[in-house]
């Protein structure tokens, strides 16, 4: 009886045992400490995988890649991957570092302990490739006016990146703005004018997206091609029917959030025939003096100026002075001094360009300018009309009170009068007909004075 009960109390403190030897055994069963996370890295820098476990005691680590590929086993690197090296900062730490990471290590990586069953840990390695312009990308070109040009920005990058293309002005021209190609959706060839006569339409493998320039192509990228880290293969900005006034400095900048974004610069040059413009089509001068004709000429490349007068070529010469100067672009400015100005100098002056795809001619006249005289002042002489009345030297004789002194005829008895040769007689009716004229005259200067008086009145 006694040794059956000694016989239980040994059984049940055997399984007491047990049960609690299995409970410690399980409480020392290694575990993650770090949940599972997704580490993204930018290609070139070093990624940290991390891996962190509780109570390992005897048990193995190991690391593998997405290929089952054995990586490290404890502390040390298995595979010849000298970038690839295993980081203990602290006793429970199992890091696996990667340096100088390239885009063909993305993928999933797993640390593993050899328990029964294995306990693993996944991380997802993601990989972003700054964008890159390839070497196939095109240079520096020279189109002829009316070309169709294709401009080619072949870029690779992760994820996807965005290209845009922007123009400036050549670095002689005065306008260095750089603009913005925008892309504005139409339908096939539709509203193809534009601010500056530019027609850009953007295109990739089998499809075209048109767009007016005002000011240029914003251009996002497609889907990337991910084999061998390819991003973009190209994108291509064509520009229809090219003029003069789409030549310049063509960029394209590549970004896709990767820093550093990317650029290349195209120069673009457009042959075409010159143009020639006059400030004044007529121009006067005086005899004797000098003057400048002027003309602006745009071409490219710049052939044949010259002036021309009478169908001849001007030269330098000690009457003329001819002068060329850039202005500004592809624009010249020809100019002629003509010295001492004769009558031969005045008449049709015209200013000729050409190149080998055209010429261009405009005529001025050279015309004789005569200054007005100075106006004389206008005199206005008004004549105003004296009445005189003359008393013949016989009167005098009758009436001396109203002569001078110096005038008076003394009285002849012997009767010659004026005349003493002459016979002098002197009747009444000779002093009535001369008392009567002397009374007319008083009358008629009386009715002049009057007059003159009535005028005066009424004005």
């Amino acid at each position: 009886m006694e040794v059956s009960i000694i016989l239980k109390l040994t059984a049940l403190n055997a399984l007491c045992f047990l049960g609690i030897l299995s409970k410690d055994i399980m409480a020392l069963e290694p575990s993650f400490d770090v949940p599972i996370v997704n580490i993204t890295v930018v290609a070139g820098k070093t990624a940290v995988l991390p891996c962190s476990i509780d109570s390992l005691g005897d048990f193995k680590v190991v690391w593998t890649d997405q290929y089952s590929t054995l990586l490290t086993l404890d502390e040390k690197r298995i595979i010849d991957d000298e970038r690839m090296v295993l980081d203990r900062p602290h006793t429970k730490d199992w890091n696996l570092l990667l340096h100088d990471v390239k885009y063909d290590d993305r993928g999933r990586y797993t640390c593993q302990i050899n328990t029964m069953p294995i306990k693993t840990k996944t991380i997802e390695l993601i990989v972003l490739v700054p964008p890159t312009i390839l070497d196939s990308s095109s240079t520096d070109l020279t189109a002829k006016e009316g070309d169709k040009v294709t401009l080619t920005c072949n870029v690779t990058g992760i994820p996807r990146p965005t290209v845009q293309w922007f123009r400036k002005p050549h670095a002689d021209s005065r306008d260095q703005h750089k603009e913005r190609v925008k892309t504005t959706i139409h339908g096939q060839y539709g509203n193809q004018l534009s601010d500056d006569h530019c027609l850009y339409t953007v295109s990739h493998r089998a499809y075209e997206v048109e767009t007016t320039s005002v000011p240029i192509a914003t251009i996002i990228g497609h889907d990337p091609v991910v084999n061998n880290g390819v991003g973009i293969n190209g994108e291509i900005l064509i520009i229809h029917n090219i003029s003069r006034y789409c030549d310049g400095i063509y960029e394209c900048v590549a970004f896709n959030d990767v820093p550093p974004a990317v650029n290349r610069v195209i120069s673009v040059m457009v042959e075409f025939p010159p143009e020639v413009w006059l400030d004044n089509r007529r121009m006067g001068q005086s005899r004797g003096k000098e003057t400048i004709l002027e003309c602006k000429v745009t071409a490219f490349p710049q052939g044949v100026t010259v002036w021309r007068y009478q169908g001849q070529d001007l030269i330098n010469s000690d009457k003329y002075r001819v002068e060329v100067y850039q202005d500004r672009g592809h624009m010249v400015i020809l100019s002629v001094r003509i010295v001492n100005l004769t009558r031969e100098d005045f008449g049709q002056y015209s200013c000729f360009a050409s190149n080998g795809f055209g010429m261009d001619e405009e005529t001025m006249t050279l015309y004789e300018f005569i200054p007005a005289s100075k106006a004389q002042p206008v005199v206005t002489t008004t004549t105003v009309p004296i009445l005189s009345t003359t008393v013949s030297k016989r009167n005098r004789l009758l009436r001396p009170s109203i002569y001078d002194d110096k005038e008076f005829v003394p009285y002849n008895p012997s009767g010659n009068g004026h005349n003493p040769g002459a016979q002098y007689s002197m009747n009444n009716s000779g002093t009535t007909r001369h008392t009567g004229m002397y009374n007319s005259a008083t009358l008629l200067i009386t009715l002049i004075c009057v007059l003159d008086v009535f005028c005066f009145l009424r004005s």
